[in-house]
């Protein structure tokens, strides 16, 4: 009865994790062409120096701290480096347009399909292009939320802005309606989010950071 019961609870969890809750919100209209309000604000701003954040990323079990900066090297080009706290380097990508360069990874990291996957998760992270996207828009039953829904790949991107305060506070990355990836966002001073979690559903992959300066 105890195993039951246990296995109970793990498959809600996992179903929490997974299973979207899209059928349930609410379209309303598109806003009048060359009205932005409700497009997504890009977390980093349009134009920045640099980032610098405490992080831990757990991969199938395994921990990697230290400290990932996100550098705007031009519009449209940045360079993003996690090193340990020691200065190690464990990767360096660079986004620029629409293409990415691998600087450097070591082999830990160094996987196609890990390498992929946390390449996307920056890449949504950056926020870029999205003035050029299209956008659907929703609200959840309780009116909490204005949510943009955006189609990238055969994926689908959903933005919870918080309708109260204007600052996005999720983003849900899934395939028709089960979540892949969530990206909350936190503890906002002065407009920015101190604390961004990225957990992904489908494989062990867990991606924490904490600003410690901008």
């Amino acid at each position: 009865m105890r195993n039951l019961l246990l296995s109970s609870v793990v498959a809600l969890l996992l179903a929490g994790c997974t299973f979207g809750h899209y059928g349930k919100l609410k379209q309303v209209p598109a806003p009048a062409s060359g009205d932005h309000s409700m497009i997504p604000k890009p977390i980093f701003g349009d134009n920045f120096n640099s980032f610098l954040f405490k992080t831990n990323i757990t991969v199938y079990g395994k921990d990697f701290s230290g400290l990932l900066m996100t550098k705007q090297m031009s519009p449209q080009d940045y360079r993003v480096i996690f090193t340990t706290e020691l200065g190690m380097k464990i990767f360096d990508f660079e986004f620029k347009d629409t293409s990415f360069t691998l600087h450097f990874c070591v082999p830990q990291f160094n996987k196609p399909k890990l390498l992929k996957t946390i390449q996307r998760d920056i890449e949504m992270l950056l926020m870029n292009n999205l003035q050029e996207q299209n956008f659907d828009y929703y609200t959840d039953q309780k009116n909490v939320y204005t949510i943009a829904k955006a189609k990238s790949e055969g994926m689908y991107n959903y933005y919870f802005t918080e309708i109260a305060s204007k600052h996005l506070v999720k983003i849900e990355h899934s395939k028709k309606r089960v979540k892949k990836t969530i990206f909350t966002l936190g503890n906002y001073v002065n407009d920015f989010p101190n604390n961004i979690v990225i957990q992904h559903c489908d494989i062990k992959l867990k991606i924490e950071l904490n600003l410690l300066k901008k």
